[in-house]
């Protein structure tokens, strides 16, 4: 029956074993963590070779009795820790610990701490367990404070262990990849994951991070972190991502072909709209920025490059818009979310300042809004010269004041439209002639659809000298079901164009042939844009019986 927390065993003169420790002295050298103070013959090897009649101690023992191990590049997952007391004197045993690894021999993450029971018994081993999946390759032990409160520390062996018995086994998917479910920005996701243990049995594999099987994930990629633990404490882990990608397209309502006339020549005012909506968030493609989301009608993208923050703020206005405004907590958790994803956690500017007025924070949009979500203690105008008139996004979602004199990526706002590559905007002066307009509408994955339609300005004031606006003709009109056109003009005619009244192009008339049939036309009045080989045009109403 193994005990759930932890358990100790009474070795004398000898370390318990649970396997192949993780310090082997005839490889490894521990060297001093801290300030260390130790007699001839006690120093820091002693504590992992595993030879409990000699021992590691410490005069300085307050600021607790550290040591490194470099396992020489080897990464090794610790999942317990073995102390054996020294042979005498039981107030100076250590009565805290701190585990801590690295990777690099310079930055240490803590693993673990815990209390170690002060006792009476000599060359007493106890063993610990404790939760870890990442595999180091350099380990940091300091053993804290003392029984008794005395001034010197001593302990005769320390050792880690991967494992207590049998760990754990995980049965565990592959990365999985998904497009979005039809309609939706993500996907649900279904996948096995089962573990066990040979002692134990069948294990709940505990969720750590991202979803659930058969929950909906977002788009993009989401790392799933699974645990399981036995009753001995040993932990390992399953860890897997969930892409989701989008491949639907966005849906446009483009405009079709418009007709208007110029009695004068002039250009003429044509209105029009573009609508479109997608499964996602619109936005478009923007040079040296990485999309992040649209709210609201606000495209918001970071900026790849850093700039100190007034250049930002000039930049932003070169741009068309201004360093981002957050109006409420959701956009604020949503843009946290993106910048996280998309700007790997980097800080990102906003844009409230205090720069035109100490105190006074004002959005550069020149927003109302009064949602603030300040940090702790902030803004504090702790920086260099006490003048902290900017507002980062730090990766928690809280905001900080910076100083000018801070580098950082900026969020960009602007107003999102759909992006125009010819043509004029409605709204616009169109003149006389065909005008084509072209709009690519992209979504946050870079999907993307085109919308292209004429805008046609015919006028008497565009026609030559040669009189082919007079002298071409429509005959019979109204129409019954065959047509001619009359040319008493002095040019030839090339092709004509029939258009209904929502400017659709219902036929196209290559030979002109002295009779056209358009029996299959429905009542009403159509347009014909006839166009000579001098590529000069007329139009003409047709009013069909």
């Amino acid at each position: 029956m193994k005990n759930i927390t932890f358990y100790f065993l009474l070795c004398c003169a000898s370390f318990c074993s649970f396997g192949q420790g993780i310090f082997d002295s005839s490889i490894h050298t521990a060297t001093n963590f801290g300030s260390i103070n130790s007699p001839f013959g006690e120093g820091v090897q002693n504590i992992i070779d595993q030879n409990s009649s000699t021992k590691f101690l410490d005069f300085n023992g307050f600021d607790g009795i550290g040591f490194d191990v470099d396992l020489l590049g080897v990464s090794q997952t610790a999942r317990s820790i073995a102390f054996v007391s020294a042979n005498d004197a039981p107030e100076r045993d250590p009565n805290t610990y701190q585990i801590l690894g690295s990777n690099d021999g310079a930055n240490f993450t803590s693993i673990a701490t815990g209390n170690i029971p002060c006792i009476s018994t000599r060359l007493f081993s106890r063993t610990f367990s404790f939760t870890n999946t990442i595999a180091y390759s350099y380990y940091r032990v300091n053993l804290t404070g003392t029984c008794a409160s005395s001034a010197i520390n001593q302990v005769a062996d320390v050792q880690l262990f991967g494992s207590i018995g049998n760990t754990p086994t995980f049965n565990c998917p592959s990365s999985i990849t998904s497009n979005s479910d039809a309609g939706t920005c993500g996907a649900i996701v279904n996948f096995n994951i089962t573990a066990s243990d040979t002692e134990d049995g069948s294990l709940m594999p505990v969720l750590v991070s991202g979803f659930d099987s058969g929950m909906t994930f977002p788009l993009g990629n989401t790392s799933v972190l699974y645990a399981a633990t036995d009753s001995d404490g040993n932990t390992v882990s399953c860890a897997f991502d969930v892409t989701v990608t989008d491949a639907e397209l966005p849906v446009i309502s483009c405009p079709a072909n418009i007709m208007a006339n110029s009695s004068s020549g002039n250009p003429v005012v044509v209105n029009y709209s573009i609508t479109a909506d997608d499964n996602c968030d619109l936005i478009n493609p923007l040079a040296g920025f990485t999309p992040l989301a649209t709210i609201n009608n606000k495209s918001y993208y970071l900026s790849n490059n850093t700039f100190f923050p007034q250049n930002a703020f000039n930049d932003a206005i070169a741009q068309g818009g201004f360093v981002g405004t957050i109006r409420n907590a959701f956009d604020n958790d949503l843009l946290t979310a993106t910048v996280l994803e998309k700007g790997s956690g980097v800080n990102a500017l906003l844009g409230y300042t205090d720069a035109a007025s100490e105190g006074t924070f004002v959005w550069q949009s020149l927003d109302n809004t009064t949602y603030t979500n300040w940090n702790f203690g902030e803004p504090n105008n702790a920086g260099s010269g006490g003048s902290e008139n900017y507002t980062i996004l730090l990766s928690s979602g809280v905001w900080n004041d910076v100083d000018n004199n801070t580098q950082v990526s900026y969020i960009l706002e602007l107003d999102y439209a759909p992006l125009q590559t010819s043509g004029l905007e409605g709204g616009s002066a169109f003149p006389v002639g065909t005008t084509t307009n072209t709009f690519e509408i992209y979504d946050i994955s870079g999907n993307t659809i085109s919308c292209s339609f004429d805008v046609i300005v015919s006028s008497t004031a565009s026609i030559d000298d040669s009189n082919f606006d007079t002298q071409v003709f429509i005959i019979p009109n109204p129409v019954q079901d065959q047509f001619s056109i009359i040319n008493n003009s002095d040019t030839v005619l090339k092709s004509a164009l029939i258009y209904d009244m929502s400017g659709r192009q219902v036929r196209s008339i290559k030979q002109m042939t002295s009779s056209i049939d358009v029996t299959s036309l429905l009542s009403g009045i159509y347009f014909i844009k006839i166009e000579n080989q001098e590529n000069k045009f007329t139009v003409k109403q047709l009013i069909k019986k």
